[in-house]
C-alpha cells in the first residue's frame, strides 16, 4: 500500500529524549509512562529497538500524541496492486474488509487492533492493515475514493496511539 504525496503540514512540538548509554526502549517507555510501541511506532529512526544508539534523539509521545507522517491509500491497483474480482481486494492484511474512516495501515511495531486517535480529523481508527512503505513515524488512512486519497496527500499530523 503507498501514499500519495501531494503537500505537507506541521504539528505540534513533542516531547525528545537524547539515548544514554545502557538505556532500552522498554525503560525510557516506563519512565515516560507510555507504551513501549507507541514509542517504536513514533520513531522512524528505530530500525530494531533491540539496537538503540547513546546520543540518538527519540519522539516520546504525550497526552497529545506524537507527529506522525500521515498519507491515504485505497483498495484498488494504484495503492495495492489488486483489481476489482481479486479474492483479496479490499480486504487487510489482519483479514477485515477495508472501512472508510475506520482503516488504517500502521508500521508492523503496532499489533493489529491498535487504535489510533488524530485529533485534527477528529477521527479514531484501528490498525487493520500493513504496507511495504509504512515504517516507523508513518501510517496510511484507507479512502474508499481516489480522488480523496490523492487530495489527502502527505501531512504531518498528532496522533494519539492506544494499544490496550
Amino acid at each position: 500500500m503507498a501514499g500519495f504525496v501531494l503537500f505537507a503540514g506541521t504539528a505540534a512540538a513533542e516531547k525528545h529524549y537524547e539515548v544514554q548509554s545502557g538505556d532500552n526502549v522498554y525503560r525510557i517507555a516506563q519512565n515516560y509512562q507510555v507504551d513501549v510501541n507507541a514509542v517504536i511506532a513514533a520513531n522512524p529512526t528505530i530500525l530494531d529497538p533491540a539496537h538503540i544508539q547513546p546520543g540518538q534523539i527519540l519522539n516520546i509521545p504525550d497526552e497529545t500524541g506524537t507527529p506522525f507522517t500521515v498519507t491515504a491509500y485505497t483498495a484498488g491497483p494504484e495503492s495495492t496492486g489488486k483489481e476489482p474480482g481479486d479474492p483479496a481486494y479490499g480486504i487487510t492484511a489482519s483479514g477485515e474488509v477495508v472501512k472508510e474512516e475506520h482503516t488504517i495501515a500502521c508500521p508492523q511495531s503496532l499489533p493489529f487492533g491498535t487504535k489510533i486517535h488524530i485529533p485534527e480529523l477528529d477521527e479514531t481508527y484501528v490498525c487493520e492493515d500493513r504496507g511495504s512503505a509504512i515504517t516507523n513515524g508513518h501510517l496510511d488512512i484507507y479512502k474508499e475514493d481516489l480522488d480523496d486519497a490523492l487530495e489527502f496527500g502527505v501531512q504531518e499530523l498528532q496522533a494519539k496511539v492506544w494499544t490496550y
